[in-house]
């Protein structure tokens, strides 16, 4: 037994001075009886090695399926010298597994292993992603993690005959995890979403270049060709390296096939969609006053959906949007008679004109076509005619077609083609002056006026300029006036008031707001009443010490002529401690019929005040829930209101005072009309006013002094109050 050991030893030892005459490579295995000598080897990519036969017959079959690289040696008869039956040379990074699969010499155990080790693209990857040695503090981990998915075997990525794990060399610019979110944001997409988008593949090879190039190779003006197919292109700064607009951060991460970059930017290639139509829009530098229609019309976040990439997300769209210039926008304001495009852009119609160039679905220039009619966000009918000079909308020329978007596509129109509608009721129009103060980043925290005739909803207005605002709506006969503030209560950014169809200030919430903190409500106002049974407007003033703002109540005012008003706490949650709306009630017995809040009904209460502020009813008490009352009489009928040769005027007031621009005019009867002079010290006729009942006056702009009001009455009663104006 021990001398068939030496034997063999002696024999392994002497051999590679005879084989090696015969295969050269940079590693051998020698095969003998059932055994390969080293049965598990470990080499590099590109490595050779040589397979010798000392004893026996067999082949070498590496073709098991798991290989990444096939190989096979043909049958060969072994001998004293050794028999060289070739040289392998394996590129592929992994395992392979061989075999002499001669007769039942692989069950008997003649089976070997090779592995192909090497730090490849993908492994550097693989670090960055788990933060692993010097890569901790590259916050790149979403770019590694998307690479890897898409061009890694072991990922089950490999796309396109580009492999990162493979033996082709790349240069790969790698953004930060700061890039990529900004990226999701402005594309609207969640992490998978974002993964998983059709242009993803192209997007990713824009960021890999064949070949290696080390930081030092990178030269001012140099152009890398892309996998992609464009070239990247580098320029070099007070900053460092840039390619494209992206600062190259980190460098030199090396692998055995290639080297990695870290960058702070996503690499765009042209020709490729915006990432929305809002963005499209956004980016235009001809469409700055369309986008700021947009946005005032409270549309940029729908036309930022991603309802096509984004399975999960329930959005709107997608869209096509026609976009008029600032051009066309400009010239529509002066065709119409605006003072300029600002005035227009403030109008109460350009909500409707952005509207109206928004459709639902994409339509690329390929699917119009000529007779063809779309329907509007504004539902209205869009006409598409086909011309000489292209396709055009309601007669306006699309003069650039399709900017792609991934949620839909833009066309760019050269004009504006908008019917203004007349605005007229059978009592013609009134108008709403809203009015807005410094103090938040948008007028009125974003609140609006919702303007309801007979409970129907037929305006919604929202303030966007920090200045007067006004917008009209029709006025009927018959037809009773609700105007509903909606917004944050608790902060006083402003108010609004009422003009009738004779330009009288019929409601003002300017200065009475602000002991609750936001503009008032005003219910059951009456256009063409010239026969008034009113009393007035009265005061109603909800109270809730949980701040739920009687969420789930309602309460109804039911007087003479019906239901003056339906005030509703649960289709918007407004929470508030406090709050106060105006109403108009009849004279004689007035109802106030309550569904109870749902939350916390015990802890709810309200306060009825009568024209001149007196408090005529309160319902307050805690621990029950605030009962209806019926039959509460606010004034006998028109004679207590106005009546001849009684002293009406004997409660006028005007606070605050001294004032500051604007003082509100009480204690006067809610019917009663009457004409004011605003008089300087010096006699000097400073401004006139005309109204009916309380509201409130304005004269922004004087000079600090002391000043008069004289107020007649229609029944030829005068008064005279002094101001001080600071």
């Amino acid at each position: 037994m021990k001398l068939f050991l030496t034997f063999a030893l002696t024999f392994l030892f002497v051999l590679p001075h005879y084989a090696s005459a015969q295969c050269e490579a940079d590693h051998t295995i020698y095969l003998t009886d059932f055994m390969f000598t080293p049965s598990e080897l470990t080499i590099i990519p590109g490595e050779t090695i040589a397979f010798i036969n000392a004893e026996g017959t067999h082949n070498v079959d590496g073709t098991a399926a798991g290989n990444p690289e096939s190989f096979f040696l043909e049958e060969s008869e072994g001998d004293i010298e050794g028999f060289c039956m070739g040289v392998v040379t394996l590129n592929t990074p992994g395992v392979y597994d061989f075999s002499s699969s001669v007769g039942v010499q692989e069950a008997l155990g003649m089976v070997g292993s090779i592995t192909v080790d090497a730090n490849t693209l993908m492994d550097v990857l693989i670090d960055i992603q788990y933060a692993e040695g010097d890569l901790a503090d590259l916050n790149s981990w979403q770019s590694a993690y998307a690479l890897n998915a898409y061009f890694s075997p072991a990922f089950g990525g490999a796309n396109n005959d580009l492999n990162l794990n493979g033996n082709e060399t790349y240069t790969i610019f790698v953004p930060t995890d700061v890039a990529i979110t900004n990226l999701m944001d402005l594309m609207n997409l969640g992490q998978f979403d974002m993964l998983s988008f059709y242009d993803m593949v192209p997007a990713l090879k824009y960021h890999i270049v064949p070949g290696i190039y080390m930081a030092g190779d990178l030269t001012d003006g140099m152009t890398l060709p892309t996998a992609e197919g464009q070239s990247l292109t580098i320029s070099i700064g007070d900053q460092g390296a840039m390619v494209d607009d992206a600062l190259i951060t980190f460098t030199d991460f090396t692998a055995y096939n290639g080297v990695i970059h870290i960058i702070d930017k996503i690499l765009a290639p042209s020709g490729y969609p915006g990432a929305t139509t809002w963005d499209v829009i956004m980016q235009s530098d001809d469409h700055t006053l369309f986008e700021q229609a947009v946005l005032d019309a409270g549309l940029d976040d729908d036309l930022r959906g991603q309802p096509i990439l984004n399975d999960n997300e329930d959005s709107p769209g997608p869209f096509t949007v026609f976009a008029p210039t600032d051009e066309a926008l400009i010239n529509f304001a002066a065709d119409y008679g605006f003072a300029d495009v600002n005035a227009l852009l403030s109008s109460q119609f350009m909500d409707d004109i952005v509207e109206q160039y928004i459709v639902q679905n994409v339509y690329e220039s390929g699917d119009l076509f000529n007779g063809q009619s779309l329907l509007s966000l504004a539902n209205e009918t869009l006409n598409i005619a086909q011309t000489v000079d292209g396709y055009t909308v309601n007669d306006a020329l699309i003069t650039q077609p399709d900017m792609l978007a991934y949620n839909g596509v833009v066309h760019v129109l050269g004009e504006v083609n908008f019917d203004i509608p007349v605005i007229e009721g059978t009592c013609g129009s009134w108008t709403v002056n809203m009015f807005s103060l410094e103090g938040s980043d948008e007028p009125w925290s974003g609140g609006r006026l919702d303007i309801y005739s007979n409970g129907t909803l037929i305006a919604s207005e929202s303030p966007d300029i920090f200045e007067m605002q006004s917008f009209s709506f029709p006025a009927n006969a018959n037809a009773a006036v609700d105007i509903v503030y909606r917004g944050a209560y608790g902060s006083n950014y402003g108010g609004y008031e009422v003009e009738n169809e004779n330009g009288y200030i019929v409601f003002s919430s300017i200065g009475s707001q602000s002991t609750y903190g936001a503009p008032q409500s005003v219910y059951g106002l009456v256009p063409c009443d010239e026969n008034p049974t009113t009393c007035g407007l009265i005061e109603i003033v909800f109270t809730d010490d949980t701040q739920d703002g009687w969420f789930g109540g309602i309460m109804t005012v039911i007087s003479s002529n019906g239901v003056t008003a339906s005030i509703p706490f649960n289709q918007f949650y407004e929470g508030f401690s406090i709050r106060s709306v105006m109403a108009s009630v009849d004279a004689g017995p007035v109802d106030f019929i309550v569904s109870s809040p749902g939350f916390y009904p015990d802890m709810c209460g309200y306060i009825v005040k009568d024209v001149q502020g007196n408090v005529i009813l309160e319902e307050t008490s805690l621990n029950e829930p605030p009962p209806s009352t019926y039959g509460l009489v606010i004034c006998e009928g028109e004679s207590s209101n106005i009546a001849d040769g009684v002293e009406v005027l004997s409660s006028l007031s005007a606070y605050p005072n001294p004032a500051n621009g604007m003082v509100q005019l009480t204690g006067l009867a809610a019917g009663l009309k009457w004409e004011a002079t605003l008089v300087s010290a010096a006699g000097k006729l400073i401004k006139t006013f005309n109204g009916t009942g309380p509201q409130s006056l304005e004269f922004f702009g004087l000079e600090s002094g002391l000043y008069t009001l004289n107020l007649i009455t229609q029944t030829g009663e005068m008064k005279t109050v002094r101001l001080i104006q600071n």
